[in-house]
């Protein structure tokens, strides 16, 4: 009989070749899927922190009590807090560092004897603000009790 029949040892060169190309590709793949994972997810993407914050409204004294409820923790001297023509910092209002780390539990008020400058009443409208780098997210805001 005149058939052809295929050699043996080419047969086996080209399993190895595909499983080494397949490895290959396994190793590529898992790599920059950890390169994605391990660089890009650690760097600082921007993304709006979440923060919850109660008031207590002294009505006597006109001072608004702020507390950080839960939440990410922020830098007081980025937490902003505006209301009828008065801006302060948590910083300037708990007379701390700037970089001091703001979080659950952590307290300030606002009134006319600290940095905000006056007294709070009860139809004001004090807004909560994170401001990074020059840019401004609501937070919070309490509307008067």
């Amino acid at each position: 009989m005149g058939g052809r029949r295929l050699r043996t040892d080419t047969l086996g060169m080209s399993e190895a070749i595909g499983v080494a190309v397949l490895i290959g590709l396994t190793i590529t793949v898992t790599a920059m899927v950890g390169v994605n994972v391990l660089v890009l997810s650690g760097e600082d993407d921007g993304g709006v922190p979440q923060a919850n914050f109660t008031y207590d409204h002294v009505e006597g004294s006109g001072l608004l009590i702020v507390t950080h409820a839960g939440g990410d923790e922020l830098e007081a001297g980025n937490i902003e807090f505006r209301g009828r023509g008065n801006n302060a910092t948590w910083a300037e209002l708990a007379n701390r560092n700037e970089t001091a780390t703001v979080g659950p539990g952590d307290i300030t008020q606002l009134g006319s004897g600290n940095a905000y400058g006056q007294s709070v009443q009860r139809d004001d409208r004090i807004a909560i603000y994170l401001n990074r780098s020059g840019n401004r997210t609501k937070l919070s805001e309490w509307n008067g009790g």
